[in-house]
């Protein structure tokens, strides 16, 4: 099949791209052109910013026709502020749910009287060739590493579980969880399984500063969504079920909700929970504040409202 031919565009300066956001319908009503300019200059680009427009129609016919509908700048960068919010949320609870999963995996070993080192030997011979290679690169960077050198040196050859759960990426950590659960013969653990490579997308998006909710049309899901966390939203009597459903067919939200789902599951410390439940608070006022905004986008305003669902039967009014 031919491949397509990569589409060269200029790159402008703020006055070009103001003037082309306004050649598309955008107006400048919340914020001022000038605003505009100066925000673009220095707190963020053009290229993200603009990625939210994929959240709004285009009029099909008539004078406007190509141009954005009911779409202001100001609307942009609230949704642009909301989202680094989201991402600044979802990598700290993520990186709660990896902590979690490994003090798991250390005490399941240990009742199970693993010796910590045949775990890891049988992980490392079971994959393929080139996953075996990929494997053994991703722990040789820490070779020369100023956090995780010093736990590599020592166990040049061998790693035992509590140094091997050190040195891999999040990643790796869910694969091993899932080697683990088949080893252990635990269904809850390979359901679980599933669920933390749903949480591993939206954690590398977050972690990788990539745009969330900048596409929050149904019917992206490349997955069907668990169960289990199918089940628990059936519980919240404000939800429909095709709002449900709708909702989650989106991939994003299927994600985030997913990963929401797993962290009570899998996070035991009282203490972290209550600091997640102040950040998911925080997170919600925000996400909430300018919903006047969204009036007109049926997309944003229930999205955001079905998030604020979750998180509030899930974990604030609890």
């Amino acid at each position: 099949m031919q491949q397509e031919k990569s589409v060269y565009k200029p790159m402008l300066g703020v006055e070009g791209q103001v003037q082309h956001l306004k050649d598309k319908g955008i107006t400048f009503q919340l914020v001022n052109e000038e605003e505009a300019k100066e925000y673009l200059r220095n707190n963020n680009y053009y290229f993200k910013l603009t990625s939210y427009r994929k959240n709004y129609e285009k009029y099909e016919d008539g004078d406007n026709e190509g141009k954005y509908i009911s779409l202001d700048f100001g609307y942009l960068k609230d949704l642009a502020i909301i989202d680094m919010d989201l991402r600044y949320m979802l990598a700290q609870l993520s990186f709660d749910i990896e902590h979690y999963t490994k003090i798991e995996l250390l005490r399941l070993a240990e009742d199970l009287g693993e010796d910590g080192y045949a775990i890891c030997e049988d992980f490392i011979n079971s994959q393929t060739e080139d996953q075996r290679n990929r494997l053994m690169n991703e722990i040789n960077r820490n070779e020369n590493s100023v956090y995780c050198g010093d736990l590599f040196s020592r166990y040049p050859e061998n790693f035992p579980l509590w140094v091997f759960l050190e040195l891999i990426p999040f990643g790796r950590l869910v694969s091993f969880y899932g080697f683990c659960a088949s080893r252990f013969q635990d269904k809850k653990m390979k359901n679980k399984y599933f669920m933390l490579k749903t949480c591993k997308d939206i954690r590398n998006a977050a972690a990788h500063s990539s745009c969330i909710i900048n596409d929050l049309k149904a019917d992206t899901a490349q997955y069907d969504t668990s169960y289990e966390v199918l089940h628990k939203l059936a519980r919240i009597k404000s939800v429909s079920k095709n709002v449900r459903e709708k909702k989650m067919s989106n991939a994003r939200v299927q994600q985030i909700v997913t990963l929401l789902y797993v962290y009570e599951k899998i996070v035991t410390s009282k203490g972290v929970q209550e600091k997640a439940v102040e950040r998911l608070r925080k997170f919600e006022e925000r996400m909430m504040r300018n919903i006047e905004y969204y009036q007109d986008n049926d997309m944003i305003r229930t999205n955001f409202e079905f998030m604020k669902w979750v998180i509030d039967n899930w974990y604030l009014n609890v």
